[in-house]
């Protein structure tokens, strides 16, 4: 909660506290006031909220990954999907980066999807790998072969894994379907019907 990269106003309060420190060293110590005693209160906002937006944390790179995919559903496009999977990716049934990027694809056909509505999600990072559990609705086109069968909506918890590269991506090297309508189902499950 007190990450500055994270959370900008973390550097205004520091910047109130600092505000209320000069005005008091200006009450008891007027010989020494400056006019430009108020201006670093502001340097301390601009520069909080400049790391804030220069600076890419862990969560957020994830964070961006997983986003990735979501456009890549949406717009029925496999390159940036093939992009953020790892050459060592491996879960339950798909043994390769191919098979599951096959997947994918066999997937816009099927299941078009129109928007994706984030419900929870939660990142643990340990060292270079991470957990990313999300929830979220997925709303399929009207076009889609599942809301032609009356489905126009599904609600998706999964989770996925990731390992940080050496050049500071975070890459997918495994997933896991944990539950679809609220029941709990697996990619074995998935894959026998």
């Amino acid at each position: 909660m007190w990450n500055v990269f994270e959370y900008p106003f973390v550097g205004v309060g520091i910047a109130f506290l600092s505000m209320v420190a000069l005005w008091l060293y200006r009450i008891f110590r007027p010989d020494k006031k400056r006019k430009w005693h108020f201006v670093v209160p502001f340097i301390i906002i601009a520069l909080s909220f400049g790391i804030c937006f220069l600076v890419q944390t862990d969560k957020e790179k994830i964070l961006a990954a997983f986003n990735t995919g979501i456009k890549s559903f949406q717009q029925q496009n496999v390159e940036p999907i093939r992009q953020i999977i790892s050459d060592d990716y491996s879960d339950a049934t798909h043994g390769s980066k191919e098979l599951i990027v096959a997947y994918c694809q066999a997937l816009f056909s099927v299941a078009a999807v129109e928007k994706v509505t984030t419900f929870s999600r939660q990142i643990q990072i340990d060292g270079t790998i991470a957990a990313f559990t999300v929830e979220s609705m997925v709303k399929f086109t009207e076009q889609s072969e599942i809301a032609k069968m009356g489905k126009a909506f599904l609600i998706a918890k999964a989770r996925l894994h990731f390992k940080k590269t050496p050049d500071k991506k975070w890459l997918i090297i495994s997933s896991e379907i944990l539950e679809l309508d609220k029941k709990s189902v697996s990619w074995n499950q998935l894959n026998s019907h």
